[in-house]
């Protein structure tokens, strides 16, 4: 497959997965692209396309893959394939539905796809990768804004809800901190100005989700940004392309002062009423998962309960009987969708201890490679790194979807190609120093 073709098929697939997230969540009837289209049962249009290429890939490469043996990342794609084996035992042993099997087949196919997001972002460049994923995104933002306006359920302080809380909103949430990071990498005045209306729309999306995983994201995202501005107009040569955006920016804000004005109002009464007046109920709801989740897994310990199991695990605990627990919906249990909203006590009330365990061992080696990307970059890729880092466990503690999406491995595996290039680049400059 030639380069071309081969970056067209990259950025398709990665663009497509940045539009799924963040596309309006809402029972009105949408036109068709303006929502994940499922091609069958579970499969949706990006996951369709990246099994065609892989098919493709596999006969021109007359049955390999472009995955080396010992390539970085491949220790990360074992745990994701671990975590896929231990949802097929699970699910097989607590005599689950087959269609659940569907939940660990996309493990293994986020694994594959994780090794060829480090081989396009080798091939293509890393930041192709983050600008095909933000693009997305940012695309689909803009529809949801639309509608969001266009439809206008409930208002707070004369903003109306996105539509769609925690998935949207935490997706154009998360996007501020990756154009922060795009904005680090950029190559010109273009990527300049990609960075900045990304990070505007992601700012605009996720301060209106009425959703505390947005908003706290997008904060992380905003003290990413500020220290990397805040850089790159005192180090970088081109801090003029920088200057000159914000110029625009800012004299847009001024001649729209009146909606800013509103605008900031609504904002503050959201914050007001999602974090300033944090109730205690709340607190005590979520933190009543953590001791349910330790009773079901101190009856499953080996391979808990499956993915849908948790609705009758949860039901016959001592937890439930508690106050502040929630209460769970019975359709949705029966619907096998019930869970903890926690991704790491979702993977261990269905896989037991190793899911646990697997998960825990995942996290901590994808912020590895954060780690290994952003380190040498000063304070502003330390700072960067705290932000995903922080990001990524405020997601993981609140909705179960951190490991079964791309929304974890595709940055690590743009850290990972900017890492082994950093490094191909340093031993280049010391066999040059040795001639």
């Amino acid at each position: 497959m030639s380069n071309k073709i081969d970056r067209f098929w990259a950025f398709t697939i990665l663009f497509l997965n940045g539009w799924n997230w963040a596309l309006p969540v809402t029972s009105v009837a949408m036109p068709t692209w303006f929502t994940p289209v499922q091609i069958v049962h579970g499969i949706f249009t990006h996951e369709l396309l990246f099994l065609i290429y892989l098919v493709f890939i596999v006969i021109r490469l007359r049955g390999y893959l472009p995955i080396r043996k010992h390539a970085p990342g491949n220790n990360i794609a074992f745990f994701i394939i671990g975590l896929g084996f231990l949802g097929c035992i699970s699910n097989g042993l607590n005599f689950q539905p087959f269609k659940e099997m569907g939940e660990a087949g996309r493990l293994f196919l986020l694994a594959v796809f994780f090794l060829i997001s480090i081989n396009w972002a080798k091939r293509h460049g890393s930041t192709f990768i983050l600008r095909s994923l933000l693009l997305g995104i940012a695309c689909a933002g803009v529809v949801n804004l639309y509608y969001s306006f266009a439809i206008c359920f409930n208002t707070v302080g004369g903003l109306p809800f996105l539509l769609g809380q925690k998935g949207p909103g935490g997706s154009l949430g998360f996007s501020v901190i990756l154009s922060a990071w795009f904005l680090l990498e950029r190559n010109g005045t273009f990527s300049v100005a990609i960075a900045i209306v990304l990070a505007v729309i992601g700012i605009f999306g996720a301060s209106i989700s009425y959703s505390k995983l947005a908003m706290l994201m997008a904060g992380f995202g905003m003290i990413a940004w500020g220290v990397v501005l805040c850089w790159s107009l005192v180090k970088r040569r081109s801090h003029r392309a920088i200057i000159m955006m914000l110029v625009v920016l800012f004299a847009f804000a001024y001649v729209n002062h009146g909606k800013i004005d509103l605008y900031f109002k609504g904002v503050n009464a959201a914050i007001n009423n999602k974090f300033v007046h944090l109730s205690e109920g709340s607190i005590m709801s979520r933190s009543l998962y953590f001791f349910s989740t330790a009773e079901i897994i101190s009856r499953h310990p080996l391979f808990g309960v499956g993915y849908a199991g948790f609705y009758d695990a949860v039901t016959k605990t001592v937890s439930v009987e508690n106050r502040w627990s929630c209460l769970e919906d019975p359709i949705s249990g029966n619907d096998g969708k019930s869970n903890p909203h926690n991704a790491f006590l979702y993977y261990a009330s269905a896989n037991g201890i190793p899911g646990l365990f697997l998960t825990v061992v995942l996290f901590f080696f994808v912020l590895r490679e954060f780690w290994r990307c952003f380190s040498g970059r000063g304070v502003q890729g330390k700072v960067i790194w705290g932000c995903l880092a922080g990001a990524y466990f405020v997601y993981g503690m609140t909705v179960p979807s951190l490991f079964n999406t791309a929304i974890l491995y595709i940055p690590a595996a743009v850290a990972i190609a900017f890492t082994s290039q950093n490094c191909s680049n340093s031993e280049s400059i010391q066999s040059n120093k040795a001639n």
